[in-house]
């Protein structure tokens, strides 16, 4: 028997009793009304709903619409009342509830101004058993139960396991109805059942209170107990879909919260109010907190999205909480092209204005080397500050991207992800593999092509470099989870395991893909030597299958969001995924395209981490990233377009000095992003500022750092800068931390050392040639920060170097001078 301390049960409908208690005309609003001050009308949403069945319960809004044009949420401040007791029963916070079969409107006020929707009731006094599937799994992971941390992890805690959120309901179904007898769930006595007694704390429980025994989840758990434990029931109709209300809303200072509604969709076209079961996330605390009851609570201003799960499938709520803000008086800033537009548009939502243009000094030095991975050199810094034509940034745009270095940055780029590494490849395979990838990008190969050259490849990876691509990837679950992230932008990896916890992928979706590759074999090639030459052919088995490993079923090729694939026997299944993949109807390989190319040029992505697209990780502006995706598609995937559109936009070139309003923004492009040189452009600046080329072991004399073909070549200055092994699909995989390590390498370093004292070096050739100390500080100067000293600047280095007249001080003041610049934030970072 429970304890005698325990409250009474309710059961389900005790709950619904207990929820509407007293409320049979009508429900006192949570705040009292100050009167409808400046209010137009409300609303109710939805305006017509029905109640199906004894337990059929809906949550309603009563949204205000000013006189200002703001909209505020007033569900839980307004008084809500029933036309019909005998029918229908509302709370205070707008649930309604039935009470017999019949029509009736629930009414909301707020002062004088009212709204009324019509909501009908049938089947009222029938009693319907407790889905197992839709109710008390859902139960159970709105407690929390079957979470990682405790019932759900793969071992289970103390003796008890279920599946991670739910995902696998038949091993749920035996753990909490066969395990230990009739402890933990007790048909005969209920209240007794372990899963009650625990969930509740009313005896100990490691896990803490989960519930109480007036929360719906022990209801719902109670009763289907009571029930006798009934099974979900065969050809039960599944989930669909799953929607939110409101799925976006701007809100205005004072209003401060927002209910949601979330209702569920089912395969026989049925639908249910789900709010009270389902899962709420916020993108953002810092901007709001979401209550288990869906309700949203402003904490800043700013933009969060609202993640909503119930069992599989998920929806998203985008709000967005504005207060006014003192001094600031919205100019619309010049627009270059629709990306300024779309930008522009969102930071006037947000009433962040951008920062002004860089300066040409700033903006040359940026696009260089988010072009080329160069600094511009001293005679172009002055040819371009000299130039006098307005169109002058966009003519140096178009002249950067048909420079050889150009193709030699942006292959880096695409080889540190592909997996160019011997280690991998082969010796002689990184260096074909890094060419090949080279020779793509100086021939601007449309990117669908490319991918799919790397997605179907096959044959001898020395003669067929694109099959280097797959050496890194020794089985399908690693090419489907390097695939999806690659070019797709979907980490599935949690999906391998178990339905992901928070998105709406499932295993079946996971080993769907993964069948694509299947049939993916290899073998020694014919230029295969086991010391020397390790190449291997890439082949493929046509019997060779993916099993479900929870289900123990033969998977079909499925594309992710998409219905299965019909293939003919014989046929390449990687065709299939290829046509799929970069088919303009795919919903994600063009965003993800564009989203890695935002991320290169602006240092962050629309969706940030660049390579983690998801419902719970939304864009910084959604009609940005599809506008760009679209554009993207339109032109034939013709990826240098949009790096060149990037280029022109206005956003590119705003400056990284935050204005009065501004500072705080990090993710909606209101200033240019400050951030450490990646190590490859960094080493090559310091060559190029000093006059001094690297020396790269086995490369050819002359050969910059972003021309290394093979991830492992291995340099301590470029490691320490973060340079990748280019082991995984991960953009995380460079690092971006400044560290101690990399100050000591600038500040002391034996790289920079020695280019400094080199005696023909740029100081060296200077002094050789007789120019005079303000000719060669100002050349010191274009050669590092890419601008002329401040008069400040020439001033103190020319007064340091009128103190030291004899050749040889001079000289080491000069070195000073250079090392000075080399260790200035300016030089060590893109901004």
């Amino acid at each position: 028997m429970p304890p005698r301390s325990m409250p009474a049960p309710l059961g389900l409908a005790g709950w619904i009793i207990g929820l509407l208690f007293g409320l049979v005309t009508g429900a006192s609003a949570t705040e009292a009304p100050s009167g409808p001050t400046g209010l137009l009308r409300l609303e109710i949403e939805p305006a017509e709903t029905a109640l199906v069945g004894r337990r059929a319960t809906a949550q309603l809004l009563a949204t205000g619409y000013y006189a200002d044009g703001s909209v505020r949420d007033l569900t839980h401040q307004a008084d809500w009342s029933s036309g019909d007791p005998s029918v229908l029963a509302v709370d205070r916070g707008g649930m309604i509830a039935p009470r017999g079969d019949g029509r009736a409107e629930v009414c909301v006020r707020w002062g004088s101004i009212e709204a009324r929707a019509a909501i009908e009731v049938r089947e009222a006094g029938r009693a319907q058993p407790i889905r197992f599937e839709h109710e008390v799994l859902p139960a159970l992971t709105k407690a929390g139960c079957n979470q990682g941390a405790c019932h759900g992890t793969p071992s289970g805690k103390n003796g008890f396991r279920l599946s991670l959120r739910g995902y696998d309901p038949a091993l749920d179904y035996m753990t909490l109805t066969r395990e230990i007898g009739t402890r933990r769930t007790n048909p005969m006595e209920p209240d007794a059942s372990l899963i009650l007694l625990k969930g509740s704390a009313a005896i100990d429980h490691q896990g803490g209170r989960r519930f109480t025994p007036s929360d719906l989840t022990y209801c719902i758990l109670r009763d289907w107990v009571a029930e006798g434990l009934r099974p979900e029931p065969p050809g039960a109709p599944a989930l669909v879909a799953l929607s939110v209300t409101p799925q976006v809303r701007v809100l205005d200072e004072p209003a401060r919260d927002q209910q949601l509604v979330v209702r569920a969709r089912f395969a026989d076209g049925s639908t249910r109010d789900v709010t009270r079961l389902a899962r709420f996330s916020s993108s953002d605390d810092s901007v709001a907190r979401v209550e288990d009851s869906g309700r949203v609570h402003r904490v800043h201003r700013g933009e969060a999205t609202i993640l909503v799960a119930f069992e599989n499938q998920v929806a998203t709520s985008r709000l967005v909480f504005r207060e006014p803000v003192p001094g600031l008086v919205w100019t619309d800033p010049p627009t270059n092209n629709f990306i300024d537009a779309h930008v522009f548009a969102k930071l006037k939502l947000l009433r962040i204005p951008p920062s002004d243009l860089a300066d040409d000094a700033t903006f040359l030095r940026r696009v260089y080397l988010d072009t080329i991975g160069l600094p511009p050199t001293p005679e172009e810094v002055r040819a371009f500050l000299a130039d006098r034509r307005p169109d002058k940034r966009a003519r140096l745009i178009d002249a950067l991207l048909e420079r050889p270095e150009y193709v030699d940055y942006w292959a880096l780029k695409w080889a540190d992800r592909l997996g160019c590494n011997q280690r991998f490849t082969g010796l002689k395979g990184a260096y074909t593999y890094h060419r090949w990838i080279r020779d793509q990008i100086a021939a601007n190969v449309p990117f669908d092509r490319f991918v799919r050259a790397i997605v179907t490849a096959k044959g001898p990876n020395y003669t067929h470099p694109p099959a280097s691509f797959y050496r890194r990837l020794r089985n399908p679950e690693e090419a489907v989870e390097s695939v999806c992230q690659l070019f797709l932008g979907v980490r599935l990896q949690c999906a391998k395991c178990h339905n992901h916890v928070s998105e709406r992928w499932t295993q079946d979706d996971y080993y769907g893909m993964a069948a694509f590759f299947s049939q993916v074999r290899f073998k020694n090639g014919p230029q295969y030597h086991a010391q020397y030459n390790k190449e291997e052919t890439v082949y493929l088995v046509p019997s060779a299958e993916v099993i479900q490993p929870r289900t123990g079923q033969v998977m079909s090729p499925k594309p992710l969001a998409a219905p299965a694939s019909t293939i003919e026997p014989g046929r390449d299944r990687r065709e299939v995924l290829a046509d799929w993949l970069v088919s303009p109807a795919n919903p994600f390989f063009a965003k993800a395209a564009v989203n890695r190319v935002w991320y290169h040029l602006l240092g962050r992505g629309i969706v940030e981490p660049v390579d983690d697209l998801r419902d719970s990780n939304p864009p910084a502006s959604e009609e940005l990233l599809q506008a760009l995706a679209d554009d993207l598609i339109a032109h034939g995937f013709d990826l240098k377009r949009t790096i060149r559109l990037i280029l022109n936009s206005r956003t590119y070139a705003l400056s990284a000095v935050p204005n009065a309003f501004n500072a705080e923004d990090e993710r909606y492009f209101s200033h240019a992003r400050v951030r450490l040189l990646a190590a490859e452009p960094l080493l090559d600046a310091i060559s190029q500022a000093t006059g001094i080329a690297e020396p790269l072991f086995h490369l050819p004399p002359g050969t910059r750092a972003a021309q290394i073909p093979d991830g492992e070549f291995h340099h301590p200055f470029l490691r320490t800068f973060g340079q990748p092994l280019r082991s995984v699909a991960c953009e995380c995989e460079r690092g971006a931390d400044s560290t101690l390590e990399q100050a000591l390498q600038i500040v002391g370093g034996r790289t920079v050392h020695a280019k400094i004292i080199a005696p023909e070096n740029r100081i060296g050739k200077l002094l050789a040639s007789g120019a005079d100390d303000p000719t060669i500080v100002d050349e010191l100067f274009l050669a590092t920060l890419c601008r002329p000293p401040t008069e400040a600047e020439r001033t103190l280095a020319l007064d340091r170097l009128g103190a030291r007249p004899q050749p040889e001080a001079r000289r080491r003041a000069l070195e000073d001078l250079l090392w000075s610049l080399l260790n200035h934030a300016e030089f060590l970072f893109q901004h």
